[in-house]
């Protein structure tokens, strides 16, 4: 049987260990040790505030390197950030259990590395003194001091067992090397591995920060609804009384027989254009955020929304009382995406909504008769959505075949929003 790791290799009969490939990988990861820890400590002393850095820098190093021992792939303890999160990145890491690990597996590295540089020098300094009694002892008498008054004459009669003791050296260096390169393996990868709570923890974190922007997004929204709305609405509301004043007074110049032929131009082509403007600023409002959404809910913002949809819209939606407001808007911009989609993109003659609540489930599906082919990864409306429905812990999908219909499914948990139980009732 194959062994797994170097733990293993190390049980199992010496001649089988010895006479592989593990003594080899044993001395190149101990020579890679030994080359970590003398890049270490010269960095270490110079960059001493950016230890945590190189300790996450180094604890990717380790997660490999110790493959060479047969260990598996290991996951790296640390939260991954999207590419548009690189800004926060560090703030990120120093506050992360799994980088102050790592920072002691450079310590760890530190040690380990003299550990090893020491060890391989005596071996090969043995090695060297071996070689040289045998060379010297096969040419002729040579006497030696091996240390303080240990004296030794070798001569060509008597140099040969060097040969064995060298041997059982070498086997004995083996091992050795084995439970050094072992150990250090084993403790860099409970300092390097993550942890499961830490994971856990992780997702929840992110989790919850998406949620909080999402719902922060959307309060800003309704907070710019409500500044259009009650400020430029009204003071274009306010403009057209007084244009309406102004043709008043204008009625009365032409009873007294002025000439107000120019005058009645102008200001009738300012009255179709600030008519257009505030039906223009209307649109803009409901597109974000509707205030009928806020005040009413989503049953009542569909229904508005199908009186002025370009497209028929069809509404099959069960009485589904007040919803959280990060669910009942994620399923209004689902609905306003499809029509959006169904008249840009399509020659679709009808849209059909139908949403229900079930185990405290919401699902919404809206359909158009419209020819398919719709890529959930080609747009931004579509990719928006699936967004916003992971967030809030539900599904996305997108089911638009060549040649129609097209179908976007969205499921969304209540329980997680705090929603309570609602009742379903049949339109």
């Amino acid at each position: 049987m194959r062994a797994v790791t170097v733990w293993h290799a190390m049980m199992r009969a010496p001649w089988r260990f010895l006479f592989g490939r593990w003594p080899w990988r044993v001395l190149m990861y101990l020579l890679t040790s030994a080359a970590i820890g003398l890049v270490l400590v010269p960095l270490a002393v110079v960059t001493l505030l950016l230890l945590p850095v190189w300790g996450i820098l180094l604890g990717a190093i380790e997660r490999r390197r110790t493959r060479l021992l047969g260990f598996g792939a290991q996951a790296s303890g640390h939260v991954p950030l999207g590419r548009e999160q690189r800004h926060i990145w560090l703030a990120v890491r120093m506050n992360e259990g799994a980088t102050w690990r790592e920072t002691a597996a450079l310590l760890l590295d530190l040690v380990f590395g003299g550990v090893a540089v020491a060890v391989l020098f005596l071996q090969g300094l043995g090695l060297v003194l071996f070689v040289y009694l045998a060379v010297a002892g096969a040419q002729g008498p040579t006497r030696l001091n091996l240390f303080g008054d240990v004296w030794v004459v070798v001569r060509p009669d008597t140099w040969w067992p060097v040969i064995p003791i060298g041997l059982i050296a070498l086997a004995l260096f083996a091992y050795v090397d084995a439970v050094l390169a072992a150990s250090q393996a084993s403790l860099l990868r409970m300092l390097c591995g993550p942890r499961p709570h830490e994971l856990t923890r992780n997702v929840e974190r992110l989790i919850r920060s998406r949620a909080t922007l999402v719902e922060a997004f959307e309060t800003e929204r309704r907070r710019i609804e409500r500044d259009l709305h009650d400020g430029v609405q009204q003071e274009l509301v306010t403009l057209a009384a007084r244009l309406g004043m102004v043709s008043l007074e204008l009625d009365d110049l032409a009873a007294r027989g002025a000439d107000t032929a120019p005058a009645r131009d102008a200001l009738e082509a300012a009255q179709s254009q600030a008519e257009q403007a505030m039906g223009t600023l209307r649109d803009t409002v409901r597109g974000i955020h509707p205030a009928v959404l806020t005040d009413h809910g989503l049953r009542a913002a569909l229904d508005e929304l199908a009186d002025r949809a370009s497209v028929p819209l069809h509404l099959d939606v069960a009485d589904l009382g007040r919803l959280s407001a990060p669910v009942e808007t994620a399923s209004y911009y689902l609905v306003t995406e499809a029509i959006s989609n169904a008249t840009k993109h399509t020659v679709a003659t009808r849209v059909t909504v139908s949403a229900s609540v079930e185990h405290e489930v919401l699902t919404v599906i809206v359909s158009d008769d419209g020819h398919g082919g719709a890529d959930a990864s080609a747009g931004t409306g579509l990719r928006g959505l699936r967004e916003r429905a992971e967030t809030l812990g539900g599904r996305f999908t997108v089911i638009s075949p060549v040649g129609g219909p097209t179908s976007l499914h969205m499921s969304v948990p209540l329980v997680q929003q705090g929603a309570e139980p609602h009742a379903v009732a049949a339109r």
